[in-house]
């Protein structure tokens, strides 16, 4: 019953949206469209084997074969998309009936009871899709240049080839062993096939029992059919021969899907009925926009457990961490202060050493200034890449990595910090030179002046300004990454914090935290004043 609140849930959009004057259209095909994603890509259910690695989360299309009413579904979420340029009454009463189609086949499901189901892994299917994603960007990337469209179309292909063999290869399988078969779909197994399992299991009870008195849980008693394992786990050699046990209302965040975009396609439709002009002519793209953007928060929810519940639960900790903390401990007070003074010496000298670096790799990094030969070109394609590969690379990272190799201490988190904020700041300032005004360089240049003259006359004097406000900016942002990088052995207040934290001594830590924000709010005023004036 919980998961039909989404439902409602849904239909409360649809109608807010509609309140608003929103296109009730390019809800419909952003539902339907997240239905598609989410029948072929999101966990439905579960089903277990003996081990806990061996639980699987099929899709709804990897049930299908068993429960052929799914494909309903993916057909009713279709319908909606095909009818989106129709008028706007076929296109609503696909919507309500692709809605109450996933609803009926939710609730078909929910009565299923628990059966010994086989797994059919499809080899090659993940390999195959692996291999079109990359020749897609590829092509993706080359398309709108069209002196270059059919060598990239060359290079997609030859790139998802090689791509589909590599992981089919013995060394794919080696270095990436879950491609392989990693899409299963759910098949039904033999009538005497369960039988087998439970009289196995019955059989293996005596010594299973030994196994559970030895260690204090309940004694299991025998079973008739395979519901009676009683949410247990299959014998070993049942699950190695790739069969589980499918429990329907054991349920993935996937079945959250289909109850909310159920209800939304219902509300929706309902409302595009009433108020046949809430439409526009960009729904189909922005409803799939909307179904994309949907399709990546899902899973990103799932796979980082964000949970209210876990906050609510974990309320008493705060309380307890709030009460320890207040009032400070002013004990603490010296050694806040002079290790608050080295993170802001280790966040002055890692900007410092970066900007030293960075400015002349500006210059080779700005695309205005290196278009003149195949030479210069080289040098910039070179440039850029190296600061992309350093941006890649995190300040803790880097700070771990020092750390390691010049000990703990300031001297690591300055090196970790000089060296990440180079790229960051040679982009922003090759972006600044590229922005420059043509008029003062075209000038000089026609004059006869030399390069050097060029950037010293007519480029540095426009972008001084703007670079003198990002190394501000930069700083800023050091600050607050320097009292992390203190967490890592680096030095600075994050070290104090840590150590505090680890002692249990709250009161003294949060004589640390208040000096951060107090100098925190200080920098930003006093940077956002100094780059007003230099502005």
């Amino acid at each position: 019953m919980n998961m039909y609140i989404y439902t409602v849930v849904g239909i409360i959009i649809a109608v807010l949206s509609a309140l608003s004057r929103n296109s009730m259209r390019r809800l419909i095909v952003a539902a339907s469209a997240s239905l598609i994603i989410a029948f072929l890509a999101f966990p439905f259910t579960t089903s277990l084997g003996a081990l806990s690695r061996q639980t699987v989360m099929p899709t709804l299309a990897a049930i299908s074969a068993i429960f052929p009413l799914f494909i309903f579904v993916l057909l009713a979420a279709l319908v909606p998309l095909f009818t989106n340029r129709l008028n706007a009454r076929p296109s609503a009463i696909s919507a309500i009936i692709a809605g109450l189609v996933t609803l009926i086949s939710m609730a078909l499901w929910s009565g299923q009871s628990s059966k010994l189901v086989k797994l059919a892994p499809l080899y090659g299917l993940m390999e195959a899709i692996t291999g079109l994603i990359i020749a897609g960007l590829i092509v993706l990337i080359g398309w709108n240049r069209k002196n270059l469209r059919y060598l990239f179309l060359v290079l997609g292909l030859a790139a998802g080839i090689t791509s589909f063999w590599w992981l089919s290869s013995s060394l794919g399988e080696k270095y990436l062993p879950n491609v392989k078969g990693y899409y299963k779909v759910i098949t039904n197994v033999p009538s005497d096939t369960e039988e087998r399992i439970i009289k196995d299991f019955n059989e293996s009870l005596e010594a299973l029992n030994k196994q559970r008195k030895s260690i204090g849980l309940n004694l299991l008693e025998p079973i008739q059919n395979i519901t009676g394992l009683g949410g247990q786990k299959l014998p070993r050699a049942a699950a190695d021969e790739g069969l589980r046990l499918l429990e329907p209302k054991r349920l993935g965040y996937g079945s959250l899907v289909y109850f909310l975009m159920a209800g939304l396609l219902i509300g929706s439709g309902g409302m595009l009925l009433l108020k046949p002009k809430l439409r526009s002519e960009s729904d189909g793209i922005g409803g799939l926009m909307i179904a994309l953007l949907f399709s990546a928060l899902v899973p990103a929810f799932a796979a980082t457990d964000f949970s209210i519940q876990r906050i609510i639960k974990g309320w008493p900790f705060l309380q307890n961490f709030l009460d320890r903390s207040w009032p400070p401990n002013l004990d603490a007070l010296q050694q806040v202060a002079s290790q608050m003074l080295v993170t802001i010496e280790i966040a002055f000298l890692g900007t410092f050493l970066a900007a030293i670096f960075a400015l002349p790799l500006s210059f080779l990094a700005s695309r205005n200034l290196t278009q003149g030969n195949r030479f210069m070109r080289a040098i910039f394609i070179f440039t850029r890449s190296f600061f992309n590969v350093d941006r890649g690379i995190d300040t803790l990272i880097l700070a771990l990595v020092f750390v390691a190799a010049v000990g703990l201490g300031p001297f690591a988190g300055i090196l970790a910090m000089a060296i990440h904020s180079i790229a960051d700041l040679g982009k922003v300032f090759s972006e600044s030179i590229e922005n420059v005004d043509k008029g003062p360089i075209e000038a000089l240049e026609a004059a006869g002046a030399s390069g050097t003259n060029v950037v010293r006359w007519a480029i540095f004097p426009q972008v001084a300004p703007l670079l003198a406000s990002w190394v501000l900016y930069r700083f800023e942002i050091n600050f607050r990454v320097s009292i992390v990088l203190g967490l890592v052995g680096a030095g600075g207040i994050g070290f104090v914090i840590s150590e505090k934290m680890a002692s249990g001594q709250y009161d003294q830590m949060i004589v640390a935290i208040l000096a951060i924000i107090l100098v925190v709010n200080i920098i930003d005023f006093t940077s956002s004043w100094l780059r007003g004036k230099l502005m």
